[in-house]
């Protein structure tokens, strides 16, 4: 079985493709930031989604131009999040994953990231992913 680096440019990489299939869902176009302190090889590890009609097009390591919104999480945390060991509403509610921009678009988005096409994929990278 393959394996992949969490958050390097195959995980990545590999998201994008497995993403590629996910259902439209019309009018849920963003750009979301992700940030994450304390990474073991930079300290500060920024990358960024596109999502076009609901789909994310697009998952890159680095800065996007114009976030709709921007989410802020150490990497232990992170890395919870992925494993599925923490819930992003409980992170949210703790204060351990912070948001800056447009709440209202992150609301938008949440659907997308609660459909069970979604959590499939993330399933799918998470028994592949190597931390």
């Amino acid at each position: 079985m393959t394996t992949v680096k969490y958050l390097s440019e195959e995980f990545f990489r590999e998201l994008e493709r497995r993403a590629a299939d996910q259902p439209e869902r019309p009018g849920t176009d963003l750009d979301v930031q992700y940030v994450v302190l304390e990474h073991p090889e930079a300290g500060r590890w920024p990358y960024y989604f596109r999502i076009r009609s609901g789909r994310i097009v697009e998952a890159r390591i680095g800065e996007v131009a114009e976030p709709s919104f921007t989410i802020t999480a150490s990497y232990p945390d992170s890395v919870k999040l992925q494993e599925g060991k923490m819930h992003p509403a409980t992170g949210f509610m703790t204060g351990r994953l912070k948001v800056s921009g447009d709440r209202a678009k992150l609301l938008r988005l949440m659907p997308v990231f609660q459909s069970r096409a979604y959590q499939a994929v993330i399933e799918d990278l998470r028994a592949i992913s190597v931390y």
